[in-house]
């Protein structure tokens, strides 16, 4: 098991490491609204450029739903494609924020996740709904979020994790990054970060203070 305080800050990816997350919700959901092959269009391991374009920012919502409508030859309505693409979201469980919140009190702790506009919206007011009550928003659990679309980057690439580095004067062999996709620890290593996979749904099972 991961001892968390030998390192003097923590990077935390966020869906299906914080995030409860489901990526066969969402293909099912699609797949049920268009009778499409989803799988081919975009899964954990890769994605298609309009994924990325989207994660990175160089796209609005408006776009990106016009960009689906046209990938998967049908006229849905903002709302079914919302709908589907938000269904892999599930919450934050009560466990890992009274872990974050443990843990920061001790080290300084920080969010970095691919992520784009529909899904930021949906799961920031999930964990309002469900933890409001604590916190006012999720980026309160850290020092600081930080979200693909609004950096212009995404991981693996090793610029996003210098980014992170540089604003906050990390020292990279004092700090670890975990995430639940192997592939996004290969830019972290790049830039000398001390790097962790951990499994789906599995953080506690994994780590300790």
């Amino acid at each position: 098991m991961l001892q968390l305080l030998d390192y003097d800050a923590i990077i935390f990816d966020f869906g299906g490491v914080i995030l409860d997350l489901d990526y066969h919700a969402t293909r099912r959901a699609f797949e049920e609204l268009c009778g499409c092959d989803w799988q081919t269009l975009y899964s954990q391991q890769q994605q298609t450029a309009l994924f990325d374009d989207f994660e990175t920012g160089r796209i609005d919502p408006a776009t990106f739903r016009d960009g689906l409508r046209q990938l998967l030859g049908q006229e849905l309505s903002d709302r079914a494609i919302d709908t589907a693409w938000n269904a892999m979201l599930g919450g934050v469980p009560l466990v890992h924020v009274e872990f974050l919140e443990q843990l920061r009190s001790q080290r300084p702790i920080f969010l970095l996740s691919n992520t784009n506009a529909i899904h930021q919206a949906a799961f920031e007011q999930r964990f309002i709904d469900d933890h409001g009550d604590r916190h006012s928003g999720l980026p309160t659990l850290f020092e600081q979020a930080y979200y693909s679309h609004h950096l212009g980057d995404r991981k693996p690439h090793a610029s996003i994790f210098q980014t992170v580095i540089d604003r906050h004067q990390l020292d990279p062999s004092r700090t670890l990054f975990l995430d639940d996709s192997p592939q996004h620890l290969e830019g972290a290593k790049q830039v000398g970060l001390h790097t962790a996979w951990v499994p789906s749904g599995q953080l506690l099972q994994q780590v300790r203070l």
